[in-house]
C-alpha cells in the first residue's frame, strides 16, 4: 500500500495479489458488514486480463451466500456482551458498565446487519445505515441510543435497555432458526 494526500484527502493505493484479494472477496464472516464494501466500490486506475469481471463474479457469489452460521455466531457474541454488562453492573463499575454496554450495542448492530444481509458503505454512515435496515428489533433506535451511550441515562435505565435490546434482537432472529441453545446434548 502507498498513501498520498490529494487536495487534503488521504488516498490509499493498494497493490493486492490477485488470488488473495479474490479469496478475501469470497469469504463471509463475523465482520462481513464492515469489509464487504471494499470489494464492491473502487476506483480503477489500471486493469489487466478482465480482472474486474472475476471480482464481480466472486462478489455476486458472496451476495448469495447463506449467513446463518455467521448470524448464529454474532448472536452468541451479543449474548457474551450482555453477560459482560451484567457482570459490570454486579460489580457496580459504572465505567466498565458503559463500555460493555457500547460493545453490546455494536454486537446487536452486527446481528442486524447480518440478518438483513446489508453491509456498511462507509464507516461514517454505520449508524445511519443500521437504522435503514428493513428488519430491526422492536424499539431498536431508542434502545441503541441508550445502550451505546448516545443518550443520557441512569444506570438502571441503561441496564434495562441492554436487557431489552438483547431480548428484542433475539426475538428478531429466532424465526430464522437462530438460537443460542444447542439441540445436541452430549452426556
Amino acid at each position: 500500500s502507498k498513501f498520498y494526500v490529494y487536495d487534503g484527502l488521504l488516498v490509499e493505493i493498494d497493490y493486492f495479489q490477485e488470488s488473495k484479494f479474490l479469496g478475501e472477496a469470497a469469504k463471509k464472516g463475523r465482520d462481513w458488514h464492515l469489509g464487504a464494501d471494499q470489494f464492491r466500490n473502487r476506483i480503477v486506475l489500471f486493469e489487466r486480463d478482465n480482472w474486474l469481471r472475476k471480482l464481480e463474479k466472486v462478489v455476486a457469489g458472496n451476495d448469495r451466500m447463506d449467513f446463518t452460521k455467521e448470524l448464529q455466531n454474532a448472536t452468541i457474541g451479543m449474548t457474551e456482551s450482555l453477560a459482560a454488562v451484567r457482570n459490570a453492573h454486579t460489580k457496580r463499575d459504572h465505567r466498565d458498565l458503559r463500555t460493555r454496554a457500547f460493545y453490546l450495542a455494536w454486537d446487536a448492530a452486527r446481528v442486524v446487519f447480518l440478518h438483513n444481509g446489508r453491509y456498511v458503505l462507509t464507516t461514517s454512515w454505520f449508524w445511519k445505515q443500521l437504522f435503514e435496515c428493513q428488519e430491526q428489533p422492536k424499539g431498536f433506535r431508542k434502545l441503541i441510543d441508550i445502550v451505546a451511550g448516545f443518550e443520557k441515562s441512569t444506570i438502571s435505565k441503561l441496564v434495562d435497555a441492554a436487557e431489552r435490546l438483547w431480548l428484542e434482537t433475539m426475538s428478531m432472529v429466532q424465526p430464522r432458526g437462530i438460537s443460542i441453545e444447542s439441540t445436541d446434548t452430549m452426556v
